[in-house]
């Protein structure tokens, strides 16, 4: 069962969840909390060298990857196209609270996909990172500060 705002308030107020930074106003909606795109970005280079030919989570593939940053012009998510982005917020949760990240449903619309959308474990603290695919056949620009997730809070009883 997802919490409510005022349990979340009662969480935030108290400090066992920590939001950085956070807008109440802006992101708190019914049972939910709005996540941001920060201005970083990873993809994988448009060139991969010959001699990678298929990405293998046994190889540290990871490290091919391209960082670079959304200008305050946004960025162009061409169709097909594979993303990483970190979220803006930095979040903690205590040990009996779990995450569950949602699309918001206007990016869902046009053609924007969470790949990684779903639980994420107990505890967790640091940015999220989303895994979005771009499955319309136009390209689509997101800009940094816009929201991205949903991210509902669980607790368990432990």
């Amino acid at each position: 069962m997802f919490l409510k705002e005022k349990q979340i308030k009662q969480l935030i107020k108290i400090g066992s969840v920590r939001i950085e930074p956070f807008d109440a106003d802006l992101q708190l909606q019914n049972s939910y909390i709005d996540l941001r795109l920060s201005d970083r970005f990873y993809r994988f280079p448009q060139d991969l060298q010959p001699e990678i030919q298929i990405l293998d989570p046994e190889n540290p593939y990871f490290n091919i990857l391209e960082k670079d940053y959304i200008s305050d012009k946004g960025i162009v998510l061409e169709p097909g196209g594979f993303y990483i982005f970190e979220t803006m917020e930095y979040i903690s949760m205590p040990e009996n609270i779990s995450i569950y990240l949602q699309p918001k449903l206007r990016l869902s619309k046009i053609g924007l996909n969470l790949l990684n959308a779903g639980m994420i474990g107990h505890g967790f603290e640091g940015n999220l990172i989303l895994c979005i695919h771009n499955v319309n056949s136009y390209p689509v620009r997101v800009f940094k500060n816009m929201p991205i997730v949903h991210m509902f809070l669980s607790k368990s009883e432990l």
